[in-house]
């Protein structure tokens, strides 16, 4: 199995479990990175859930939906030319009706298919995916029995469907569809062209109303330029003059002017219609490999952070020294001074003097335990970052005063945001500048599953703003409390 199908298989997994993943696929996950432990879990959980023929079934359903609307277009593409080109008694091709009826449509499609392509989800239409889902899904209950169907079937089934034509791989994959989709009609077009001149004696005309002849010459030499190059026998503007109506030539000029209007007609619909098509149809093939190839899991997703703390769990952090601990409901406060190694910790988290406070959206209480801490290093002022002045106002000192250390203080019930990554990532104005996080609580986390919960949320970000679990720690008015309790008992 590929690193992709991996990948869409754990994605098929958290569809299944949504935002709620089960911890009853246990092993042995500590020896492994995140991402090996992630597909190490998949391969258990697809013992369960078995995903994988159910996107194998999408797969096959795709690929039979291109498949027949590759025949049906090929089976246009082959009927056009007997009916829009050859009468019934297959005498005579107009050669520029021919050229308007088969190239000038395809030239105008991919004008429409670059401006839907360049401009942003406009591919992606509400109607596009209607139709499409609604075909394919049609075509899935004509093959497919409704009463065997996945528990987990329609969830899957929008997620593939999501994942092949939405935002990630849409653009490429339904440009990929059209393309392969003209290439059929253009090919249909060609193989019906070449048996009708096989079996057929026609002559080519042109004729009009309103245009000149040098209109015509004109256009002819256009087309006969690259054939002329190539030695191709191509008409010459005096056949041109000569393919009227009316106008007899001699048997063997006759045969010579069927044979090189022949050659351009086909010339022209392979190479400047199919051909095109073609190479953009094997562009965009190795495109969607390409995009497979790099699609990624978003870590950051609820789901993966509760999964990273099952598989990883939080105690095995830098500062929970002792994880035994955290399933002992009678612990003493021995106990819990041992499980949050202070000294060990504070050593590690050596804040520099001078460094510039910054409290987020803090609380009173928060502010406060804030303020108390930072008054150890610290000669400015605290500010709370509570709306845009106040950020511009902290991003401004920061500035001016070229400050290399910074130290946000949060609180670790707040849910982390890309508003937070964002600000943080303002924060580094210059490459040395190093961020300590202090989380703020008025419990302990160890026996509160939901702060655990949220402590891993933190350090996921955290992760993501480049600051290390070294330069991270909390504060708990709780384990203040205890410690006081013990210097009065002492």
């Amino acid at each position: 199995m590929s690193l992709y199908q991996d990948r869409l298989l754990t994605e098929g997994i958290r569809i299944i479990e949504k935002n709620a993943p089960s911890n009853s696929f246990n092993a042995n996950y500590s020896a492994l990175t995140f991402q090996d432990a992630l597909f190490k879990r998949t391969q258990l959980a697809e013992l369960r859930y078995q995903a994988t023929p159910v996107f194998n079934h999408f797969q096959k359903l795709v690929k039979l939906f291109c498949s027949v609307m590759c025949l049906l277009f090929l089976m246009i593409g082959a009927t056009s030319v007997s009916t829009f080109l050859v009468s019934e008694t297959g005498a005579q091709i107009n050669f520029f009706w021919a050229i308007v009826l088969f190239i000038a449509p395809n030239i105008l499609s991919l004008i429409i298919w670059l401006f839907l392509y360049f401009k942003k989800n406009a591919i992606n239409n509400t109607w596009v995916t209607n139709l499409s889902l609604l075909l394919i899904t049609l075509l899935d209950k004509l093959h497919h029995k409704i009463s065997n169907k996945h528990p987990h079937y329609i969830a899957l089934f929008e997620y593939y469907f999501e994942h092949r034509f939405g935002s990630y791989l849409g653009r490429a994959q339904l440009s990929l569809i059209s393309h392969l989709w003209w290439s059929s009609y253009l090919l249909g077009a060609t193989l019906s062209l070449l048996v009708v001149l096989a079996t057929h004696q026609v002559d080519f005309i042109w004729q009009t109303t309103i245009l000149s002849e040098d209109v015509f010459v004109q256009l002819t030499q256009i087309l006969t330029t690259i054939p002329h190059l190539l030695g191709i026998n191509v008409p010459s503007a005096s056949d041109v003059s000569n393919a009227t109506i009316g106008l007899t030539n001699p048997l063997q000029l006759a045969q010579d002017s069927r044979v090189s209007w022949s050659n351009l007609l086909i010339f022209s619909l392979t190479v400047y219609a199919l051909l095109p098509r073609f190479i953009l149809m094997l562009f965009f093939q190795r495109a969607v490999k390409s995009q497979q190839k790099q699609f990624t899991l978003n870590l950051s997703l609820p789901y993966y952070v509760q999964l990273k703390s099952l598989l990883h769990p939080i105690v095995n952090t830098s500062f929970i020294s002792d994880p035994d601990s955290l399933h002992d409901n009678k612990q003493s406060t021995q106990t819990i001074d041992q499980m949050i190694n202070r000294k060990g910790y504070e050593s590690t988290l050596l804040i520099p003097e001078n460094a510039y406070p910054l409290a987020i959206e803090l609380n009173h209480s928060r502010f406060q335990q804030a303020n108390k801490h930072a008054a150890d290093y610290a000669v400015a002022s605290l500010i709370n970052v509570v709306d845009s002045d106040s950020q511009q106002t902290a991003l401004l000192q920061i500035q001016s005063g070229n400050v290399s250390n910074i130290v946000l203080y949060v609180d670790l019930k707040r849910l982390p945001d890309r508003g937070w990554l964002t600000l943080v990532k303002k924060c580094y104005y210059q490459s040395n500048v190093q961020i300590y996080l202090v989380l703020l609580s008025d419990k302990l986390i160890e026996k509160n599953e939901p702060l655990l919960s949220r402590l891993q949320d933190w350090l996921e970000i955290a992760a993501q703003a480049n600051i290390t679990e070294q330069h991270i720690t909390y504060i708990s008015d709780d384990l203040a409390t205890i410690k006081n309790n013990e210097v009065e008992n002492g």
